[in-house]
């Protein structure tokens, strides 16, 4: 089985949402060409370039930018998943389900809702 590296995908996505390998480096408390190596890493395990130098600006491809819009739902659920465990509200309506039972005469449940 060929897993995907979550550590190489964080590196590619902050990469890509911060426009630069060398401000990526910084928040990741990482040296650029460690962060570089992980990113080649990755598109080397997907077989797709990502990143490319576009003059002095970075920008992604069309498969990154596929890449980066499923790392974006990963983390946003990652995040999620944190918060609920942590017993944290995420801001998503909570679902209530009541149930009647069939001993109660119907008219009297319908007044109850």
């Amino acid at each position: 089985m060929d897993w995907l590296n979550y550590h190489h995908l964080l590196y590619f996505w902050l990469t890509a949402k911060e426009g630069s390998i060398a401000r990526a480096s910084v928040l990741l408390h990482l040296t650029p060409p460690t962060v570089c190596a992980h990113i080649q890493s990755l598109e080397k395990s997907l077989g797709k370039k990502l990143l490319r130098r576009g003059g002095r600006q970075l920008m992604m491809t069309d498969a990154g930018q596929i890449a980066f819009r499923y790392a974006e739902e990963i983390f946003s659920l990652g995040r999620e998943m944190r918060d609920i465990l942590k017993d944290r509200p995420t801001g998503r309506p909570l679902r209530l389900q009541v149930g009647v039972h069939d001993v109660l005469p119907k008219s009297v449940a319908h007044r109850l809702f």
